[in-house]
Formats: structure tokens, C-alpha cells, sequence
């Protein structure tokens, strides 16, 4: 019997535990890192090592003593730090450039003009404690040019809600980052995201999310559903453009999250995340909705072993999740009986009465 691999998880949030769920069931053994001891991770994964997930060299040199066969990033935060290791210890990762710039949405706007079925909005830079910028066309979407998960995102319609978005933005991002993006607030059509996995520069589109959101002021997400209920047209196409934009930024060893917009059947890019969509998207739900286990997809990337899957987008499976919340409280009575139904899959409930996401 071969001996068991080892795979190094850089965080210790929600994405740990699903990506040592996941290695568990591929018979890895999981090393998670980072220094918050409260996490539940610590317990749940093989080995926990108590070390700053910005701590390179130390993450580094307990990866070669290990020795660990691929790494794998959980958040934002995460991404540059694991290509970085990737690169010194000589695995499949994401380019270390393109780490760094990736999770800027500026970056991906600069580099997604030009692109064959991709539409943008107009949109502009504001750095923080800068003057606020004259605006002739309300309303815009203000957000953190560096942050993903909805966090600072708000809408305004007006030079006064403008101050106050920007204000929401700065309140949400970490002191060291700047930059703020502000741009034309796309109303109508459908939202969806787009999840991918990228090897070596090749490009795979696996399914196809609808959410479900609160709309103005802060569009947070209520729920999803896969698959999207698109056409097989827009399919076609989003499955064409996306993989010309991973090209374009310049992604190549990484799952990836692409949030966009379909406006009479038109494609508009919304968000690009290098990393794996967080709410229950990547796992369980793309598992459920496909067939094909998305999140040991990635370990496998990172491990070098893996191939493209072939997606049955006819199998006519469904799956989806809804976030019972103030917001939501319609659906307070379905989720307090839906375990006498065959359908479910999951229930957990966080808090006892509701509240507002």
C-alpha cells in the first residue's frame, strides 16, 4: 500500500474545513496553518500548526520537513501567500505576479476590456482620503477595490449617499489597502457566478450559479440556486467568455469564483475571485448539481494530478440554498417543517429569532 500524501491548507475559516473534508475523502492527510487557535479547524483537520498564514518562510520550511505534496489557499488573504510557497517548493500555483494583482477589481477591469462577449461598466479608481469625485451619473456601486464575500459593497443615487458608501467601503477594508472602486450600477437582468477550474493555463468552466440577492443598498446574497436557469444559448457564451478572461488576467493554476450579470443576453463581468465561491457554492452545491466532486478538483490542481472533467449539463440535476433572514422571513415556515421532506439535504440554523444579513 502507497503511502499516504500530504496537503498543506493555508487559513483556517469555513474553506479549511470544507477543503479537509474533501482531502479526507481522497485519503490525504491535511495540515492546516495559521494562528488563530479558535478556529474550528484546529481539531478537525490531521495537524493544525500554530503559525501566521504571513509567516512564509517558516510555513515553507515545516512543508519541506513534512514533506507536503501541493498547497492550497482559503481566502483573499490567502492567495499571493500560497503562490508564493508553491513557487519556492516547485508546485502547481497560481503565478506569483498575477497572485498579487488578481484581487484587485481594478486590475481585472484594466485587463478585461477588449474581451469577446464581455461587456463592463464605466467605472473609476477614488483612493482613500481623496476628494470625493464629481459624478454625473447616479446611481453607482461603490466597493472596496480588494475585498470579495459583498464586504463594503453599497449602492448610492446621490453626491450624499456617494460620501457614505465611500465611507462604508473604507470602514471594510484593512488599513493597508487604498484604492476604492466606483462604477455604473448595473439594474435588471440576472446575477450569476461563474465557477472554474483553471490548470497549466487551461481553462474549465464546471457549473453555473443564479443568486438570489437583496438588491440596493448593499446587494447581499440571500440564497442560490444551481444550475442557473439560463438558456443553453447564454451558457454556450458564458462558457466561451469566461475562460478568455481567465486568459486574459492571466490565470492558470487555481479554481476561480466569477460573478456576472446576463442583461438581455448580454455578459457583463461583475467580480473576478482566484479562489473557490465561499456560501456553500463550490461545496456542496456544485458537487450536488454536477456530479463532480469541484472542491478535490482543486486539490488535485494544486497537486499537479489533475484533468478536465466532462460536465453532463443535461443530467437535470438542481440543488440550492436559502439564507432564512429578516429579509427572507417568507421562508421562516418552510424552513422550520423542511426536514419532513425527502428533498433536503442540509438544515442549520445559527441564531434563535431572526436577523438581517
Amino acid at each position: 500500500m502507497s503511502e499516504k500524501k500530504h496537503i498543506a491548507i493555508i487559513g483556517s475559516g469555513e474553506m479549511a474545513v470544507i477543503l479537509v473534508e474533501n482531502a479526507r475523502r481522497m485519503g490525504l492527510i491535511s495540515h492546516t496553518f495559521s494562528n488563530d487557535m479558535t478556529d474550528k479547524v484546529v481539531g478537525f483537520s490531521d495537524y493544525h500548526h500554530n503559525v501566521s498564514i504571513f509567516d512564509i518562510e517558516e510555513i515553507i520550511n515545516i512543508c519541506k520537513e513534512i514533506p507536503v505534496a501541493g498547497i492550497l489557499p482559503t481566502t483573499e488573504l490567502t492567495i499571493s501567500v500560497t503562490a508564493k510557497i508553491s513557487k519556492d517548493l516547485g508546485f502547481h500555483g497560481m503565478s506569483v505576479d498575477i497572485s498579487e494583482k488578481v484581487t484587485d477589481k481594478g486590475f481585472v477591469r484594466d485587463h478585461a476590456d477588449g474581451i469577446e462577449l464581455i461587456h463592463q461598466p464605466n467605472y473609476l479608481i477614488w483612493e482613500r482620503n481623496a476628494t470625493i469625485p464629481d459624478i454625473d451619473k447616479f446611481p453607482v456601486i461603490v466597493k472596496p477595490a480588494a475585498m470579495g464575500g459583498k464586504r463594503g459593497v453599497s449602492v448610492a443615487h446621490s453626491r450624499e449617499e456617494l460620501k457614505s458608501a465611500l465611507e462604508y467601503a473604507v470602514d471594510n477594508m484593512p488599513d493597508h489597502k487604498t484604492r476604492v472602486i466606483i462604477e455604473e450600477y448595473l439594474a435588471g437582468g440576472m446575477e450569476l457566478s461563474v465557477e472554474s477550474l483553471s490548470y497549466e493555463g487551461t481553462h474549465k468552466v464546471i457549473q453555473i450559479t443564479e443568486k438570489i440577492t437583496s438588491g440596493p443598498p448593499h446587494c447581499v446574497e440571500l440564497g442560490h440556486i444551481q444550475p442557473a436557469r439560463i438558456s443553453k444559448e447564454n451558457r454556450r457564451k458564458i462558457e466561451k467568455a469566461i475562460p478568455c478572461l481567465l486568459e486574459k488576467i492571466g490565470v492558470d493554476n487555481t479554481t476561480s469564483h466569477t460573478e456576472i450579470k446576463i442583461i438581455d443576453d448580454e455578459i457583463y463581468l461583475i467580480e473576478l475571485n482566484a479562489r473557490s465561491g465561499g456560501d456553500h457554492i463550490s461545496y456542496p452545491l456544485t458537487e450536488l448539481s454536477t456530479g463532480y466532486p469541484f472542491v478535490q478538483g482543486a486539490i488535485r490542481v494544486a497537486m499537479g494530478e489533475y484533468e478536465h472533467p466532462v460536465i453532463d449539463v443535461e443530467a437535470n440535476r438542481c440543488c440550492g440554498i436559502i439564507f432564512v433572514a429578516k429579509q427572507t422571513e417568507q421562508f421562516s415556515d418552510l424552513f422550520n417543517e423542511c426536514e419532513d421532506y425527502s428533498w433536503l439535504y442540509k438544515k442549520n440554523q445559527s441564531t434563535e429569532v431572526l436577523v438581517e444579513i
